[in-house]
C-alpha cells in the first residue's frame, strides 16, 4: 500500500503541517505549533476512547478511563517536538506507531497498548537531550533551571510557568507496574539499514555521550596590527582545537566514538577585529564509557597546550553526561526473533543518538527498534522512512500483541 493512501500517512502529515517553517518541521519547545501537537494527540486518543495526562512539561500519556487494570501493558513512546527544519519522521514515528495500533486493536487487547509523547528531546532549545523523558520518569526536580539557547534567551523554568500543560491534563499521573514493557519505534538516522537490506534495526545499546564547551580568551585589537608575537588571536587557537577533533574522531572511529565541533561563539565577531574570546561546543558520543572520556580527556589536553603555546587563558565546562544505555536483553531478543518468524528482516545494531528510551531503560525493560531510511539523512527536510517495512512492523505489532492483521480497518 503507497503512503499516500495509508491511514498511517494521515497522522504523519498532520504532525508535520504543525510547524513554523515551509521547509522541514520546526516545532520547538514551548511555540504555537508545539501546542498545537499536543492538543491533536489529545483529541486523537481521545477519538479512541483514552484518557490524557499531561503533565507540566508537556509530556502526554494516555490511559484508560477509570484506571489501568490490566498489568503488563505495552507503551510505545517517542517525542513529538523537533530541531528547527528537521524531518517529518523522526521522533512521530514512534508515537504513530502507538496510534495505529490502539486503533486497530479491539478491546479488550486495545486495554494493553499506551502512548507516551514527549517534549523537550531535541538539544535544540537547551543544549541537553531528552529533558522530557528524564522528568517523567525520575520527577520534575531531576533536572535544574537551564538557560534557553535560544533567540528570546527565556529559561525552561520561566517557560514552564508561563504554558502551565499540567492543566491540560485530564487525569492524575497512571501508575505503570513493574511488569510493563517500553518499545520506541524510530526512523533510522543513517542507511545503514538501507545498505544492509534489512527493513527493521534492533538497537543494542545507545551511545553515551558527554558536551562541553571549550573557551579560551585572549585579547582584541585591530586586525591591522603587524606585530604576529604580540597578537592574542583566540579564533585562530580554537581553529587547531577544531581541525583536532576531526583527526580525533579518524583515530577513536574504530571504537565507535565521534566528537563535533557543534557551536561557535566568537567575540567581539567584527569583520576588522582580532578574536579576543572564542567558545567551542563540543558533542563526543560513543558506545564504550571509558573511551568517550578518554577522548574528552586528551581533546582538554590539547587544548591547553594550544592555549599555552600563545599565551591565551584557556577553561572548560561540562554541560552534560549521558552514559551508554543497553535495550532490555531478553525483551529485544524476544522481539528480534518473533519478527524472524514473521519474514521481518531485522539487524542488530548501535545507536549513535541519544534516544528517550534510554531514560525508560533505566526502570523497565525497554527495546529501541529503527526503520529503514533510504535517505540516509536525519533531522532534515530530506529525510525518508521506509513506510511499506513501517506497516510490516505494525502488522506485527498487531499478531504480537494477539490482534487483527489489517491496521487499516475502520473502527
Amino acid at each position: 500500500m503507497g503512503e499516500r493512501n495509508s491511514e498511517i500517512a494521515l497522522d504523519i502529515e498532520a504532525l508535520a503541517q504543525l510547524s513554523s517553517s515551509k521547509e522541514g518541521v520546526t516545532r520547538l519547545p514551548f511555540t504555537l505549533e508545539n501546542d498545537q501537537a499536543i492538543e491533536y494527540l489529545k483529541k486523537r486518543l481521545n477519538s479512541m476512547g483514552k484518557q490524557v495526562y499531561v503533565d507540566a512539561y508537556g509530556n502526554i500519556m494516555s490511559s484508560e478511563p477509570g484506571g489501568d487494570p490490566v498489568e503488563g501493558k505495552v507503551y510505545f513512546l517517542s517525542h513529538y517536538d523537533s530541531v528547527p527544519n528537521g524531518g517529518r519522521y523522526d521522533g512521530v514515528a514512534g508515537i504513530v506507531m502507538g496510534l495505529r495500533l490502539i486503533d486497530a486493536l479491539e478491546k479488550p487487547l486495545r486495554n494493553r497498548v499506551e502512548v507516551i509523547a514527549f517534549n523537550l528531546e531535541e538539544s535544540a532549545a537547551y543544549g541537553r537531550a531528552s529533558i522530557g523523558s528524564k522528568t517523567f520518569f525520575e520527577g520534575e526536580n531531576s533536572v535544574p533551571d537551564y538557560p534557553s539557547q535560544l533567540s528570546d534567551g527565556t529559561s525552561l523554568r520561566a517557560s514552564l510557568r508561563k504554558k502551565q500543560y499540567e492543566k491540560l491534563s485530564e487525569i492524575s499521573k497512571p501508575v505503570i507496574d513493574e511488569k510493563a514493557r517500553f518499545i520506541e519505534v524510530h526512523v533510522d538516522q543513517s542507511r545503514v539499514l538501507t545498505n544492509s537490506g534489512a527493513d527493521i534495526g534492533v538497537v543494542g545499546t545507545i551511545a553515551g555521550q558527554k558536551r562541553l564547551t571549550l573557551l579560551f580568551k585572549g585579547s582584541t585589537g585591530h586586525s591591522s596590527l603587524m606585530d604576529l608575537n604580540s597578537r592574542k588571536d583566540s579564533l585562530q587557537c580554537a581553529s587547531h582545537v577544531i581541525v583536532k577533533v576531526g583527526e580525533m574522531s579518524q583515530t577513536y572511529n574504530a571504537s565507535g566514538i565521534v566528537g563535533t565541533v557543534t557551536r561557535i561563539t566568537n567575540e567581539p565577531n567584527v569583520t576588522n577585529m582580532i578574536p579576543g574570546s572564542t567558545e567551542l561546543f563540543v558533542d563526543i558520543r560513543g558506545i564504550e564509557k571509558v573511551g568517550v572520556e578518554r577522548y574528552r580527556s586528551e581533546l582538554i589536553s590539547f587544548s591547553s597546550r594550544q592555549a599555552k603555546k600563545r599565551n591565551l587563558s584557556f577553561s572548560w565546562n561540562s554541560v552534560s553526561e549521558y552514559d551508554p544505555a543497553v535495550m532490555h536483553r531478553d525483551f529485544t531478543s524476544l522481539l528480534e526473533e518473533e519478527m524472524t518468524k514473521a519474514g521481518i528482516a531485522s539487524l542488530r545494531m548501535n545507536s549513535m543518538a541519544w534516544h528517550d528510551s534510554a531514560e525508560a531503560a533505566k526502570f523497565y525493560k525497554t527495546s529501541l527498534l529503527f526503520v529503514a531510511n533510504p535517505a540516509g539523512v536525519s533531522h532534515s527536510p530530506f529525510e525518508q522512512m521506509d513506510m511499506d517495512a513501517f506497516r510490516r512492523l505494525l502488522v506485527f505489532f498487531l499478531s504480537f500483541l494477539g490482534g487483527t492483521h489489517d491496521p487499516d480497518k475502520k473502527r
